[in-house]
């Protein structure tokens, strides 16, 4: 299991959640990011203008599979106008393999 965290405005949520659980994401979890938080790695985004708060950064996490965390980063890439991603971890699967993963894509 896949763990991509992202980071967006708020008004792309909507479209981005759609395309990542199109894509094969198996859960998606908003929140909202402290101002402290995304002035330092956002301040880019907005040249210096100030933002409604109706279009504040959002942070999402999403939970994928192995076999679908390139599309669900592609699906990202290509909805978000502005976005970044923040973090890309992998978990350890719960279940142990018997096939070694060379051998599975033979």
């Amino acid at each position: 299991m896949n763990r991509i965290t992202l980071l967006l405005k708020s008004s792309e949520v909507m479209a981005v959640r759609k395309a990542v659980f199109a894509a094969g994401a198996q859960r998606v979890v908003v929140s909202s990011i402290h101002s402290q938080e995304w002035t330092s790695s956002l301040k880019d985004w907005y040249f210096g203008k100030p933002t409604s708060s109706s279009d504040t950064p959002v942070r999402i996490d999403v939970g994928v599979d192995e076999e679908h965390a390139d599309n669900v980063v592609s699906a990202f890439l290509t909805t978000a106008h502005v976005g970044k991603i923040e973090r890309i971890a992998q978990h350890a699967s719960k279940t142990k393999r018997s096939v070694p993963l060379l051998l599975q894509a033979a």
